[in-house]
């Protein structure tokens, strides 16, 4: 499964924290993955990580907050 969207994770693309929307949207990634399992037979794995984030057991991983509270600015390879 790919994802191409910055709605999984806490931080935007941008790196701008934006947890309502983090709270909103991975509890159903969280869940989509969790019913393919059994219907697939297998536990999903995480991927390799990308430019763009790292995935998770269920979901995409939150980056290191940088010390003015920001994330990684993804924008340049958009």
């Amino acid at each position: 499964m790919t994802v191409f969207h910055d709605i999984w994770g806490w931080f935007d693309f941008a790196g701008r924290p934006h947890p309502g929307v983090q709270e909103r949207n991975a509890p159903r990634l969280a869940a989509a993955l969790t019913d393919l399992n059994p219907m697939l037979g297998v536990n999903a794995e995480p991927g390799e990580a990308t430019y763009f984030g790292i995935s998770g057991d269920l979901g995409v991983e939150t980056p290191d907050a940088l010390e003015d509270g920001s994330g990684p600015d993804v924008t340049d390879r958009l």
